[in-house]
């Protein structure tokens, strides 16, 4: 490999690609240009000044809430919800991305209404994922501008433009998912150190604070490429050790979110979310329109598959992390169509219901066959003379400028919706509003308090709720599970009284008019400590209904339930743990960075 310039790379089709250092200003370029699609994209949104109100919003929107109001008031509680879901005190956020919850909580602190909120998590959804596809096409020694080509695509892909669309977190996990892939690369490209263990704990924590099924993908993905190695490189020992050091130390900046969840999960039979018999219908396909969540649209359908079939027959002319990539990223492809008989698959194994949807195995595709065909791309354009690559690069800049475009204009239709009289109809939220006025409707959202918007709509989402009574998920879906969570916790006949005691713990007061039978509007678990009426009980004393709200025998008079949540391992215990394993990082990083210093200096 020689290098002519800065941008400017001619390479070998083969393994010995040499690290090409970019200079300050490319990046300020780079970064510049993902600023600047991330908010062209948003754009439409922000002149519109109109809430997307997707699918997903008021579930994960009552997370971050939750999140918000126990940073706001002091009032930590790690597992249950004794703020948002209606103070019902289900577990959400320990089984989903605690630490991001958290991060988002703080976040509404700096955006104090929900229109702002959205309009800068949405852009930052973005721009992170561009900045995420450029990290990981640098360090595959990707030429310049095409790494900053296949970013910009990345960014516009469904995969990540679905979270300002919709609200859903599959997108967020597509905006990380990329740091994953940059110590896989490494992997292959340094035999001589093949795994830096800082470097591969941090890549896996960025995704696993958030969103535990895109991690699932990172890493299944990332296998071949750590086999690859291994055999690669001479080392063997000592990638073993590097690669366990990693993994203790995932262990420890991702302690709190492992425990939690698996305490919870293995103590408790859960509610997952739903699945769809017709999963076909959830697969991805290819056609000439444009690229949605279940489309890859024209410009990816064609460059896919131009990708992989340019890549078989040309074999061997490509390089082993090129084979990986398009491999990898056609199987990952094809797993994610209706060319699988997933129908068929859901007979047998609970597995597709665990993923749900078969077209989230797209996300893999995205990165590795973009990342291969910008490879492809520098082969074919290397013996163009300087004008047949301007021709080029102006064809990939308007290519990637089509494809903003096309997001920006779907934002457009649904923050369109925002100022109809369905504001909800860009997402599947109608049945759930409490009101029939648009414009109070969109006064719960604009009001200035954060809690208004549940007052407007108040969607009973049953996931993750505890699943009892020896009823199977199948049958709770056919009885009708959003129905049962709406009528025992949301609207609850009840009249019952909310507070938060001093070890912040849910507190339900009522009045009982005579001696009889009530379901209580919370959720109880196995780890749950209860107090009824001065008497201690435990979660195994109690009559639950099939979603775990309490069934108890009511007095005349005052009557209250306590209800609070004590894990088997102390959650401070594993915050002090994490916190000390993020100190120490950070003090290793420091005196490496001041030993190089030194190091330059004193050479």
């Amino acid at each position: 490999m020689t290098v002519e310039a800065p941008g400017k790379i001619k390479l070998n089709n083969r393994d010995n690609r040499r690290k090409v250092r970019l200079t300050k200003k490319q990046i300020i370029i780079a970064l510049s240009i993902i600023i600047l699609a991330a908010f062209l994209m948003v754009s439409a949104q922000l002149y519109k000044h109109g809430i997307i109100l997707g699918n997903d919003m008021m579930f994960h929107f009552n997370r971050f809430y939750e999140a918000y109001m126990q940073i706001k008031t002091g009032d930590f509680n790690y597992f249950q919800s004794i703020f948002s879901f209606d103070q019902s005190g289900r577990i959400v956020n320990a089984l989903y991305g605690p630490d991001f919850s958290y991060l988002q909580g703080l976040l509404m602190f700096f955006t104090r209404n929900w229109f702002r909120y959205q309009l800068l998590t949405s852009f930052l959804c973005f721009f992170i994922a561009g900045l995420a596809m450029f990290s990981l096409a640098s360090k595959a020694r990707v030429h310049y501008k095409f790494s900053i080509f296949i970013s910009l695509l990345y960014m516009s892909s469904s995969m990540v433009s679905h979270y300002a669309l919709s609200q859903n977190m599959t997108s967020w996990g597509a905006a990380f998912i990329p740091f994953i892939y940059i110590p896989a690369v490494r992997v292959i490209q340094d035999q001589e150190r093949p795994i830096k263990p800082i470097e591969l704990a941090l890549a896996v924590t960025s995704v696993g604070f958030l969103h535990n099924l895109t991690l699932f993908l990172g890493i299944l993905s990332s296998v071949p490429f750590y086999i690859v190695g291994f055999l690669r490189t001479k080392h063997k020992g000592k990638m073993i050790k590097d690669f366990f050091i990693a993994v203790f130390l995932t262990i420890l900046l991702n302690i709190n979110t492992l425990i939690g969840f698996l305490e919870v999960s293995l103590t408790n039979q859960l509610v997952y979310p739903k699945f769809f018999d017709d999963v076909l219908s959830y697969t991805t396909y290819f056609d000439i329109g444009d690229n949605n969540y279940s489309s890859l649209g024209m410009v990816f359908s064609c460059l896919m598959l131009f990708q992989i079939f340019y890549f078989f027959v040309s074999w061997k002319d490509t390089s082993i992390v090129e084979r990986l990539l398009t491999l990898v990223g056609a199987f990952f492809l094809i797993l994610s169509t209706n060319f699988i008989p997933w129908e068929d698959i859901s007979l047998y194994t609970s597995f597709v219901q665990i993923i749900q949807f078969p077209r989230r195995f797209v996300l893999i595709a995205y990165i590795f066959l973009l990342i291969a065909f910008a490879y492809t791309l520098e082969k074919l354009t290397k013996n163009l003379n300087a004008d047949k690559k301007k021709v080029m690069y102006s064809f990939l800049c308007m290519l990637s400028f089509l494809m903003i475009a096309n997001v920006n204009l779907n934002i457009l239709r649904s923050a369109e919706a925002w100022e109809s009289d369905t504001p909800t109809s860009s997402g599947n939220n109608a049945p759930w509003v409490t009101t029939n006025d648009p414009d109070e409707l969109r006064a719960g959202f604009t009001s200035g308090s954060y809690e208004d918007a549940f007052k407007v709509i108040k969607k009973p989402t049953p996931d993750y709720l505890p699943l009892l009574n020896d009823m199977t998920q199948e049958e709770l879906d056919e009885q009708g599970g959003y129905q049962m969570y709406d009528e025992q916790i949301v609207n609850n006949s009840l009249d019952v009284s909310k507070t938060i005691d001093e070890k912040n713990r849910l507190v339900l007061t009522w009045k009982g008019r005579e001696n009889q039978e009530n379901i209580l509007p919370t959720i109880v678990y196995t780890g749950s400590q209860i107090n009824f009426n001065g008497k201690n009980l435990t979660s195994n004393q109690l009559q639950k209904t099939t979603l775990g709200a309490p069934i108890v025998q009511s007095k005349k008079g005052v009557n209250k339930f306590t209800i609070g949540y004590k894990p088997l391992v102390n959650i401070k215990l594993l915050m002090s743990i994490k916190f000390v394993t993020i100190v120490s990082l950070f003090i290793f990083a420091f005196a490496k960075i001041i030993n190089n210093f030194i190091y330059f200096k004193q050479k």
